[in-house]
């Protein structure tokens, strides 16, 4: 894939340098990638699934959910590094949890956090598209285990069966800054028509996997997906 790279070497060293890099850097991160066997499916490119780690959990427990984005397309993809974050900057990822018992009113402080992220002079070009960007390659996967907290979810602080499903969804803006710039680029929309790859845009739905919230101290099994 690298021997095959169309980015023009001379008129951009080090991001011909950096894009060759972004598959092999993204293998060292806590994300995951590999080559399942996947089928194209006509007019789709990638395909996204969530596989919690137990399919029952305690009440008022984190529930870990591992997401797999594959691409059952034709050509190399840009896709977003971050996958789910409850903070920060906006994620692809948003998750839903429905179709459950009715909850009572929450009381007591709610979910809050903050985050810094800003561009300064000294972030490249590249530098800024390896942050927030990798490679996916035809008939690979992305991915890696998040969590989900009962802080933001009062769901999971709520015994019964939930139904658990997501929506996945880029605008495929690469020149949009991921964080606030302090120091824009000028000549950043040409640097990126020079990239050989196109960045995903689109929304698409992952599959739905019922979890079950049991009370502390109930007899009942925590169990692990299989």
């Amino acid at each position: 894939m690298v021997g095959r790279c169309l980015l023009n070497a001379q008129r951009f060293p080090l991001l011909a340098i950096a894009v060759a890099l972004i598959p092999t850097l993204g293998t060292f991160q806590p994300m995951a990638i590999g080559s399942p066997r996947a089928q194209e499916a006509e007019g789709t490119q990638i395909e996204v699934r969530t596989i919690p780690i137990k399919r029952s959990i305690t009440a008022g427990k984190v529930l870990d959910v591992r997401v797999e984005i594959r691409n059952v397309g034709s050509k190399p993809l840009l896709i977003e590094r971050g996958i789910y974050s409850p903070c920060g900057p906006a994620t692809p990822l948003s998750l839903r949890l429905d179709l459950g018992p009715p909850m009572k009113p929450q009381t007591g402080p709610g979910f809050g956090c903050a985050s810094d992220c800003v561009y300064t002079a000294k972030d490249s070009f590249a530098g800024r598209l390896l942050h927030r960007w990798t490679v996916l390659p035809p008939g690979d996967f992305y991915g890696g285990v998040i969590s989900v907290p009962p802080e933001s979810f009062p769901q999971l602080s709520t015994p019964g069966r939930w139904r658990l499903s997501g929506t996945y969804k880029s605008i495929g803006n690469l020149s949009s800054p991921f964080c606030l710039d302090a120091a824009p680029i000028p000549d950043n929309e040409e640097q990126i028509k020079g990239l050989p790859y196109e960045a995903w845009q689109g929304v698409v739905f992952t599959n739905s996997v019922w979890i079950e919230v049991v009370r502390a101290g109930s007899s009942a099994a925590v169990k692990k997906s299989p």
